[in-house]
């Protein structure tokens, strides 16, 4: 019985996973999101797609997956993950050396916090309508500033930079052995390296210093373990893996996703009649000399303590952890208490507003307004917000078709946005620079849009990965088993789009989740490639 529920939770998350890689792979054929120069918000622009332009390089994207595959290319998997990071490497100092970004936006805030609090000035926290006096929860980022300014000295950007750079690589590399955990398959993982190659949505916001990137190492690694964890059953493996989302999440809160997807899983695999440890193939690990062939059958009742004391410890470590930030800044300032800052209801309320910003549910500056409006009065701005969402509901409520077209547009701004915003900051980060550079002018202001070979590759990428995510949940719903571990991945990303149809909505948000895709768009890859094999 109970393997029939978790069955059909893995059907209608691979549905709704199926319905909106469709939906995007149709969207990001039609039409084309662009971002013009010179802009000093994210208002994205909508124009027809070159539809025979892009059909031709897609079919020589996959011309060159078979032919790959017909020379075996895809068996050496190591080597190819060996190149393939190699290429983000010199892709990403390409664009740190010629573009010598700077901070901008909030991550130019909160650099001035940063080198506020490292002068003894609090009062961005301290001071009603300060950066973190309405934000609080960056301060675990702020805290990370700290220890960068104590390393590197102040505003230090070049040095962020290679952080950031360290992340986007340990992020790709560990995202590859999380495509061995899942299918133990050398081709896979070979289509997986190869892949990574052209993700550079995610690998230029290597210059743009904010938690985003900074946050996806630890939480992939969180994933990673996880991974491990449901595949060994060794506790350690859970430890670790509670010890990383805490880290991810005092960086960046909206870490708490995967957060979720973890403890979901974890509930899975505790209501399963199965042993965590037993569902492992055979690897080649222990021909390396690795443990990933040594299998542990606990009894079930050592199975399901084992679930829950890494349970527990996902949600103590990640509040302590929180709460030990906290409680380091009440005693940095004096204050009693952190501020509570705008609350959620704010965010929520802003996200279902089709009115005041570029694009519905999209920043309009209504969560910091209404806070300031409220006299920077957190249970005040909550009423005002939950009012707010109210009338919005129930404008909803006598105008469904206006509702349906809202969420609809919210999400393909959000998700079939090939570039994810990210043309538009590196405009962003280049501005203010002094030095002139031919190659950074050629990267960034390639054309009124950016650069068209950039824009292009990440407009061919898009529906390449697609396909290859539509064939991979096309196959659950067709009768392919899938594992806890396979579920974790797929679980975060239903999870965040979710979340961002109610909450603040843009693309650069998207970024976090469209870049997990890879496993699972390598392996439909491989099943288009290897169809008459």
């Amino acid at each position: 019985m109970i393997q029939k529920v978790n069955r059909g939770f893995n059907l209608i998350i691979a549905f709704c996973l199926f319905i909106a890689s469709i939906i995007v792979l149709v969207v990001s054929t039609f039409t084309t999101i662009y971002y013009d120069m010179h802009y000093d918000v994210d208002w994205p622009q909508y124009g027809k797609e070159n539809i025979p332009l892009l059909l031709i390089l897609v079919a020589a994207v996959f011309a060159i997956l078979f032919l790959l595959h017909k020379k075996q290319v895809f068996e050496k998997d190591r080597l190819l993950l060996v190149i393939s990071l190699l290429f983000i490497l010199g892709y990403c100092m390409m664009l740190i050396i010629s573009i010598t970004p700077q901070a901008v936006n909030d991550s130019k805030l909160i650099d001035d916090v940063i080198n506020q609090f490292a002068q003894g000035d609090y009062s961005s926290l301290t001071g009603a309508g300060g950066y973190l006096y309405t934000w609080p929860f960056q301060l675990g980022y702020v805290g990370f500033g700290q220890v960068m300014y104590s390393l590197f000295g102040p505003s230090n950007y070049f040095a962020w930079d290679i952080v950031q750079l360290i992340s986007v690589i340990a992020t790709v590399f560990m995202l590859n052995r999380i495509t061995w955990e899942l299918f133990e398959d050398k081709m896979i993982c070979g289509i997986m390296a190869c892949l990574s190659c052209g993700a550079l949505f995610f690998y230029n916001y290597v210059t743009y210093i904010y938690g985003d990137i900074l946050s996806m190492a630890p939480q992939t690694l969180a994933l990673y373990m996880m991974i491990l964890y449901l595949k060994r059953g060794r506790i350690r493996y859970g430890v670790l893996s509670a010890v990383s989302i805490a880290a991810a999440v005092v960086i960046k809160t909206n870490c708490e996703i995967a957060l979720i997807a973890l403890l979901v899983v974890l509930i899975m695999s505790i209501l399963d009649d199965s042993k965590i440890g037993n569902n492992s193939k055979s690897t080649e690990n222990s021909k390396d000399g690795k443990d990933g062939n040594e299998q542990i059958e606990p009894s079930f009742g050592g199975r399901i303590l084992s679930a829950l004391i890494v349970g527990a410890l996902l949600l103590i470590i990640t509040f302590v952890s929180k709460a030990a930030v906290n409680q380091y800044y009440c005693n940095l300032t004096g204050l009693e208490a952190i501020p509570d800052g705008s609350p959620s209801w704010s965010h929520i309320a802003m996200g279902l507003q089709n009115e005041g910003g570029l694009e519905p549910g999209w920043y309009n500056r209504y969560n910091y307004d209404v806070f300031a409006e409220n006299g920077f009065d957190t249970e005040a701005t909550a009423r005002a917000a939950k009012e707010n969402i109210k009338e919005t509901l129930l404008d909803f409520a006598h105008r469904p078709l206006h509702a349906g077209k809202f969420f609809l547009r919210k999400f393909t701004t959000q998700w079939a946005d090939s570039v994810c915003i990210s043309t538009h900051n590196l405009d962003l980060v280049s501005r203010h620079v002094d030095k002139d550079s031919a190659l950074r002018d050629y990267l960034v202001f390639g054309s009124d849009k950016g650069c068209p070979v950039l824009i292009w590759i990440m407009n061919v990428f898009m529906p390449v990965c697609y396909i290859g995510v539509a064939v991979y949940l096309w196959a659950i719903l067709s009768g392919k088993s899938v594992s806890h571990q396979e579920m974790l991945i797929l679980i975060l990303i239903f999870g965040g789009i979710v979340f961002h149809e109610f909450w603040e909505g843009s693309s650069r948000y998207a970024m976090r989740y469209y870049i997990y895709w890879l496993p699972y768009a390598a392996y439909g890859l491989k099943k288009i490639v290897s169809f008459n094999s």
